[in-house]
Order: structure tokens, then sequence, then C-alpha cells
């Protein structure tokens, strides 16, 4: 299977240059998709800082739960 599939990419290598120009695309886009995300999520945790204000310490919280 693999020689005449060797013998194709010989006579034609168009194919194989198509699907490894699809992989580069899918690869690009998906780095993209993943740089978008971690923007995305680092914006919506600083705008979620900003507008929390100033948060107790874990243990600060558990500390008045046990007082109360």
């Amino acid at each position: 299977m693999s020689s005449l599939f060797l013998a194709l990419v010989r006579e034609n290598p168009w194919p194989g240059i198509a699907v490894a120009s699809l992989n580069l695309m899918v690869a690009v886009s998906l780095v993209g998709v993943s740089l978008l995300l971690g923007l995305t999520i680092s914006v919506l945790a600083w705008v979620h800082a900003l507008a929390g204000g100033d948060a107790a310490p874990v243990r600060h919280a558990a500390n008045r739960r046990s007082l109360a």
C-alpha cells in the first residue's frame, strides 16, 4: 500500500501539497482560537476583579463564619 502511495506521490504531488496546506490552516486556526480564548478569559478575570472590589482572603472568610 505504501509503495503504491509513494508511486502516486511521485507522479502527482498536488494531493500531498493540498493535505499539507490543509493541516497548516487547521493548525493556525487552532492556535488563533487558543489565543482568543486565553485573551477572553484574562479580560473576564480582570473585569471580575475590578467589579468585585476588595475580596477577603479565604481563610478570613472561614474565620468569620466560625465566629458568627
